[in-house]
């Protein structure tokens, strides 16, 4: 079985809220799409980047209890919305999140072929 892009694993990041149905969409995500990858001979992760714990503590985000009537698993003992944090934290966490699995040499490549594209041609 041949592997899809050159055999690289595609990485999915996602945010969500920290509330039950926030870790329930992520896990079902994941285990669908990989599911789905594995039939096509691909490779895929999955990182939730947001809204995370740490992150909670850390920004002092507010939280509430968990809804009563929602009796999916959870690991957390209270819940925070993604809209929570503040749009700079948020592109910040995102930003570091990408550069942290970009390739600096086929990123400089990319760049460089996408340079010589805008440059006008000498016939025209």
């Amino acid at each position: 079985m041949r592997a899809v892009n050159g055999g690289r694993k595609t990485l999915v990041l996602h945010l969500g809220d920290y509330d039950p149905s926030g870790e329930h969409l992520f896990s079902s995500l994941a285990e669908d799409v990989i599911a789905f990858a594995e039939l096509a001979g691909a490779e895929v992760d999955f990182q939730r980047i947001a809204v995370t714990p740490e992150q909670i503590a850390a920004y002092h985000l507010p939280t509430a209890p968990p809804k009563v009537t929602d009796r999916r698993s959870f690991s957390g003992t209270a819940t925070t919305q993604a809209e929570a944090l503040p749009p700079d934290v948020l592109a910040a966490v995102v930003r570091e999140a990408i550069e942290a699995h970009r390739d600096p040499a086929i990123h400089l490549q990319a760049l460089a072929r996408e340079e010589a594209e805008r440059e006008p041609s000498a016939a025209g």
